[in-house]
């Protein structure tokens, strides 16, 4: 009989506790969420691209870059890549600034984003760069640049 009294005791005694423990700590006027909600993460297994246009190969940490026929980035340092962001340092130029940085490049921080994941590769669909020293109306025209995602 030892058994089942043993079993008539434990049965309660856990489902108390169990309530105990689930229970115990609620603050009686329920959950409060506070602040901004993170945003899910981007899942960032797998080699990370990028790449300059449709037939030219995909690159990782390019050392230059043209993002159109006319913004080049160039002696680019990167300080981060294959995250949902990546980062570098380095210098733009290119006939969208002309006369200004056609022949003397300016000084940049570039930020790659916009991940887009095919299958186990990833590529940055997009990029900012922020040019110390152009004039606002140029400055703005690198703010947000698309770039050349493969078709998957």
């Amino acid at each position: 009989m030892r058994p089942l009294i043993a079993t008539a005791v434990a049965v309660p005694l856990t489902a108390v506790l169990l309530g105990v423990t689930l229970c115990g700590c609620a603050d009686p006027g329920g959950l409060k969420v506070t602040g901004p909600a993170s945003s899910p993460a981007v899942s960032v297994a797998g080699p990370v691209w990028i790449s300059e246009r449709a037939g030219q190969p995909p690159v990782r940490r390019p050392a230059s870059f043209e993002i159109s026929d006319s913004v080049r980035l160039s002696g680019l340092r990167w300080k981060s890549w294959g995250g949902p962001t990546a980062e570098a340092t380095g210098e733009v130029s290119g006939g969208w600034c002309a006369p200004a940085c056609r022949d003397r490049p300016y000084p940049v921080g570039v930020t790659l984003g916009g991940l887009v994941r095919q299958g186990g590769t990833g590529y940055y669909s997009r990029a900012v760069v922020e040019a110390a020293g152009l004039p606002p109306a140029q400055q703005k025209e690198l703010r947000d640049l698309r770039l050349h995602v493969p078709k998957g």
